[in-house]
């Protein structure tokens, strides 16, 4: 085979002959799907060639058609057929092989050659069918097969909904059609009956309208004959009888089944008689809102007097000052007739005001604004009126910000008014801001400024006089004015300017120290619980701001707190210092703090004689919680008993009564601070 020519060949069976010689001729190709997909590529020469097309043909009448898609090699292609045809793609094609000459830009060649397969038969086998056993019944069969074919896939399309089956079942008597379809798309129909094994029911009707649409007295009257009496009947009503009386206008189904069990269905409309007719003279409301409309009825027909019934409540026969809208009444004749009707009021004048184009102000102050409007339905000539004077223009320019109102009339005298507001964006406000970034560590400062804008529209271009633009933070590290200039996305502007301070050095550190006393001055020099504490700062001027941190969880930012520890332990204590850029400086120190050890002495003798000396027997009591103190004589009866840290002690009485200078019994229960109980007793002299 030569280089860069493909073939294709297909199995064709021809029919040759007269009379009863017959001759068969036989040929080898191979068969592609008919379709307009892409059969092949060939790429010789660098060129490449794809083809398409309807390669083979269906009947002696069928065409063929050849679609080339060439890459490769360098466009533009030049082609010529062994038709002599010149063009890309070749169509009304008989079988037979094309033969395609390709040449690029450059001279390069390329032979394509292309078959076009000839018609081959699709001849069905006999059509098989299985007649139903009633007229009516569900069971009848039919059964296709391909006696000559190309094989397999085939469709297969029944008339009665069926697909790519071979066998139909569950037919009813009557006329079918399958249509069979090979793997090119051809394809052969043939027609077939099913006929029915017994006669079929038949059934005539005699169908009386009711009197008027909404009485039901219509009537269905059946003659049944066929099949095997005796029959039953089934209505979709419900009812079981040969006949319906007094039924509404309606759809009806019956279906009759014969003694052999063959049915039969039929449908049966009863429809309504309209005995009246309406007709109505309408005159239209002037305008939209007006009441000037008006209904004026005619009735025929039907049994008279009349009656009327209207969606607006009236029950006269017309209606009168009516505005635009629908309208409905029920008109009822002497003998219960009904007829209904609609009657729709229009307006002479159907004003409507459009809006086209309409511009809001761009920038807060400008008087930019733009409107457009339109008017349609208009009767005659119509003028235009705005609120703020102007007239006759549906077109403005140059509007401030607000609401404007426009009123449009027509030769009808109907109008319309409505209004329109114009905004206008937020005014366009900045500021600038400023802090120093302190590098506490180095002693450097940089100086930040940026800017706050409110307002307009974004985005926002900013420029600044420092040269920086489109960022809304800058650096800066010298005194001096900033300025800024903001324009909004509608082009409106703002300038704004601050002063800024730069200092010319920081300082790195200060001197930082703290002391601690006691408030009240006792003569134990350990810091106990509970103790109020006051620290006092050693500071530079440098420092504004102090923080403490005493160690158990409390802080203070005053200069000197007074601080009391609730625990015994050691507290590292911490005074922090910032000076004005945020700087800190810290110093440290800890303090231990003691619990303090009980102390409960009691007395021997008190003298209650009222001279403010030794007047009560009471402990001298330290570091304890709580104390109770109980006094008995010397037959052991208690006469006096206390409690409380606030107690004044026992005055030498009893119940109100002076008690004789003797020797009494003292008996005292106290708690320690750190939870332990403890009890004395002894003797006390009362002396007089």
């Amino acid at each position: 085979m030569k280089k860069g020519i493909a073939f294709y060949c297909i199995l064709i069976f021809v029919l040759i002959g007269s009379g009863s010689q017959t001759a068969f001729a036989q040929f080898t190709f191979e068969i592609p799907k008919r379709t307009t997909e892409n059969f092949r590529n060939f790429s010789m020469d660098g060129i490449l060639v794809k083809v398409s097309g309807q390669l083979a043909l269906c009947s002696n009448s069928d065409k063929g058609l050849i679609l080339l898609d060439v890459s490769g090699g360098k466009a533009p292609y030049t082609f010529r057929w062994n038709t002599l045809e010149t063009s890309k793609d070749i169509s009304n094609l008989n079988a037979g092989v094309y033969t395609v000459y390709i040449t690029d830009a450059e001279g390069e060649k390329h032979t394509e050659q292309i078959v076009i397969q000839p018609h081959f038969p699709l001849i069905l086998d006999q059509i098989i069918t299985k007649d139903a056993t009633c007229g009516s019944s569900l069971d009848g069969y039919a059964k296709i097969g391909v006696k000559i074919g190309r094989g397999e896939p085939y469709q297969i399309f029944w008339s009665n909904g069926l697909k790519d089956v071979w066998e139909a079942s569950n037919l009813s008597p009557g006329t079918y059609s399958v249509t069979v379809s090979d793997k090119l798309n051809c394809n052969v129909t043939v027609s077939f009956e099913v006929k029915s094994g017994a006669a079929g029911i038949l059934v005539t009707d005699q169908i009386q309208s009711p009197s008027c649409s909404n009485l039901p007295d219509g009537k269905i009257n059946l003659s049944v004959s066929g099949g095997v009496a005796p029959y039953t009947y089934t209505w979709t009503d419900g009812s079981t009888s040969k006949d319906l009386n007094n039924i509404a206008a309606g759809d009806y189904q019956v279906q009759i089944t014969d003694q052999k069990g063959c049915a039969f269905q039929k449908s049966f409309k009863v429809e309504a008689l309209v005995s009246m007719n309406l007709s109505a003279s309408v005159t239209p409301a002037s305008c939209d809102g007006t009441t000037d409309g008006t209904i004026v009825l005619a009735v025929f027909g039907g049994k008279t007097p009349y009656t009327y019934a209207w969606n607006t409540g009236a029950t006269s026969k017309d209606l009168l000052n009516l505005s635009s809208g629908n309208y409905s009444v029920k008109v009822t004749d002497a003998s219960g007739c009904v007829v209904d009707k609609q009657v729709d009021i229009s307006t002479l004048s159907v004003l409507e005001l459009n809006l086209i184009k309409s511009t809001n102000v761009s920038c807060a102050g400008n008087a930019d604004g733009q409107i457009e409007l339109g008017v349609k339905g208009a009767f005659g000539k119509y003028s235009v009126t705005w609120s703020d004077g102007t007239s006759g223009d549906l077109t403005r320019n140059n509007l401030s910000a607000g609401t404007y109102q426009i009123t449009v009339s027509d030769e009808s005298g109907c109008g319309i008014t409505k209004a329109f507001q114009f905004t206008e964006p937020q005014m366009l406000d900045a500021r600038i801001e400023s802090v120093l970034d302190v590098d506490c560590a180095l002693g450097s400062i940089d100086g930040v400024a940026w800017v706050s804008i409110e307002g307009g529209r974004e985005p926002y271009h900013i420029t600044w006089n420092t040269g920086d633009s489109d960022t809304r933070e800058i650096n800066f590290s010298k005194s001096g004015i900033i300025k800024v200039q903001i324009t909004d996305a509608g082009g409106c502007t703002i300038e704004t300017e601050t002063k800024v301070d730069f200092p010319s050095q920081t300082a790195k550190g200060g001197r930082i120290g703290f002391n601690y006393r006691k408030l009240e001055i006792n003569s134990e020099e350990e810091v106990q619980v509970s103790e109020d504490i006051i620290f006092e700062t050693e500071i530079s001027n440098e420092f504004i701001a102090w923080e403490w941190e005493f160690g158990d969880g409390e802080i203070s930012q005053d200069k000197d707190p007074i601080h009391h520890f609730e625990m015994p332990g050691m507290f590292d204590v911490v005074l922090k210092a910032y000076d004005v850029y945020g700087c800190s400086s810290q110093e440290s120190k800890t303090i231990q703090v003691s619990n303090p050890a009980e102390l409960v002495v009691m007395p021997n003798a008190f003298t209650p004689n009222g001279d403010g000396l030794n007047d009560t027997f009471i402990p001298k009591i330290k570091a304890v919680s709580s104390f109770t103190m109980d006094v008995f004589n010397t037959w052991g009866e208690r006469i006096y008993s206390t409690n409380g840290l606030e107690s004044k002690g026992w005055d030498g009485t009893s119940n109100g009564q002076i008690l004789p200078a003797s020797n009494y019994l003292y008996r005292i229960t106290y708690v320690s601070s750190d939870g332990r109980q403890f009890e004395k007793t002894g003797g006390i002299t009362l002396i007089r």
